[in-house]
């Protein structure tokens, strides 16, 4: 190889453009991850981002609410449980119930003392009032298992929303999480880009004082690089995706997002010991199983009741207002007392009860689960605070790094390795930055989801 060079200043001019490309790329994706507004460019070069301000996280969560579809199933489910509460409370009711009919026809005889043909023209109205004074207990009985069907109901529909809810910040943040990834993946390749562009100009004529075995290292980054910055662009199509099902979006034009402003997480000032004990006792999925376990005991106390003597006491009184009107009033006491049905009651008692014992058995594993839904995401929400401030330290020094790798690289004392290696822990932690701030955003969500707390967004229900 030749050892031939330029002029020094023509060759520190080349040089020189070469290495500020690669540190402007690294100055502008320091500011993008500093102030998490870069999603707007990045957007840009996809076609299906509308360029707007974007759809915020509030916006999205109303869409959800008004929108998802196992948001408005579970509280059509209450409105249904509150329908069956009214049912159950107008079985203690009298009932009123007139009546009225008109008939015009003929009828014709061929035998007997009234053989022939008569006309008829009759016309009778009744008015019934019914009440069941006192009963066995059923009555009672349907309207605890309603009030009781209704409390789950709605506290199921809470669950569900609070569900929903943290889903949305979830896909909200992974779809902001895979646009700047894709930013980092395209400052990584117009990065590799410059260094290739460098290194091939340094081992051809007239420098030639970089190995050809460089050049061949330099390329084979650009095109890493490049699979990457398609890894990331189908990252982001699938992360839209799934947001819109989430939120309801019907249109066909894909929703840009609004960048949220990243904040360091408060540490929290209570004990894991406290948030196990608040998220047993307000967690709306585990109130919903208390609930469905006094339904169904007083589902057992049903069965064991239609095994034993049944009773009721009705009063009823009927008026008919016809050619012979007539009153009728009684007061009717009747028993029953099931003898032999093929052990159908006791058979029904024994179901009712191992349903309810089942029940009891769901509901320690479900207290089990929230334990370690609890314990996992409070430990979640410290390391990912630790994680964000780390990931700030880890992408400053790597950016110094990076400028030392180049500027070496520059001066002739370093070589394309070293600002390779440089440049992949540059983008390794801006990466890691980027997935630490999102991850820390969800922690937060999800630590109210497990203790039970409102989710932002819930009280504008």
């Amino acid at each position: 190889m030749s050892n031939r060079s330029l002029s020094a200043p023509v060759y520190k001019t080349i040089v020189d453009e070469a290495a500020e490309g690669c540190l402007a790329l690294s100055r502008n994706m320091k500011l993008s991850l500093r102030t998490l507004a870069l999603v707007a460019a990045s957007l840009a070069t996809l076609p299906a981002f509308a360029q707007s301000a974007g759809l915020t996280l509030d916006e999205a969560l109303t869409l959800a609410k008004t929108r998802n579809g196992d948001v408005r199933a579970a509280f059509l489910n209450a409105q249904a449980a509150r329908s069956n509460l009214v049912v159950s409370k107008s079985a203690f009711l009298p009932t009123l119930t007139p009546s009225f009919e008109h008939s015009v026809g003929q009828s014709e005889f061929y035998t007997g003392a009234q053989k022939g043909r008569n006309d008829f023209n009759t016309t009778s109205a009744l008015l019934d009032l019914g009440w069941r004074v006192l009963d066995s207990g059923a009555r009672q009985n349907a309207l605890k298992r309603a009030e009781f069907s209704l409390r789950a109901s709605e506290r199921t529909a809470t669950q569900t929303l609070r569900q929903v809810l943290f889903t949305v910040h979830n896909r909200y943040y992974d779809a902001l999480r895979a646009t700047e990834l894709l930013t980092v993946q395209s400052a990584t390749l117009e990065r590799a880009k410059v260094i290739r562009d460098q290194t091939e100009f340094r081992a051809n004529p007239p420098i030639e004082d970089v190995p050809r075995k460089d050049v061949l290292q330099a390329n084979a980054d650009f095109q890493n690089a490049r699979v990457g910055v398609l890894a990331a662009q189908s990252r982001v199509a699938t992360a839209l995706a799934d947001f819109k099902a989430i939120v309801g979006w019907e249109d066909r034009e894909t929703p840009s997002l609004a960048q949220p402003e990243p904040v360091q997480l408060p540490e929290l000032n209570y004990s894991l010991e406290d948030a196990i004990a608040r998220g047993l006792q307000q967690r709306p999925d585990l109130a919903a199983a208390q609930d469905r376990i006094e339904g169904q005991r007083i589902a057992v106390q049903d069965a064991r009741l239609d095994s034993s003597v049944q009773y009721s006491l009705d009063a009823s009184y009927r008026r008919a207002f016809a050619e012979d009107p007539f009153q009728r009033a009684a007061l009717t006491f009747s028993a029953s007392l099931p003898v032999y049905d093929g052990n159908r009651s006791k058979e029904l008692v024994k179901f009712e009860q191992l349903t309810l014992e089942s029940l009891r058995e769901n509901f320690v594993q479900d207290q089990r689960a929230a334990i370690s839904e609890i314990e996992s995401a409070y430990r979640l929400y410290a390391q990912n605070r630790e994680r964000f401030a780390a990931a700030q330290i880890a992408l400053e020094a790597a950016e110094l790094n990076f400028k030392a790798a180049t500027d070496a690289q520059r001066e002739g004392a370093g070589n394309v390795i070293e600002v390779l290696t440089a440049q992949v822990s540059l983008t390794t932690a801006a990466s890691n930055l980027v997935e630490a701030t999102y991850d820390m955003l969800i922690a937060d969500a999800q630590l109210r989801l497990a203790t039970g707390d409102p989710l932002p967004g819930e009280e504008t229900r």
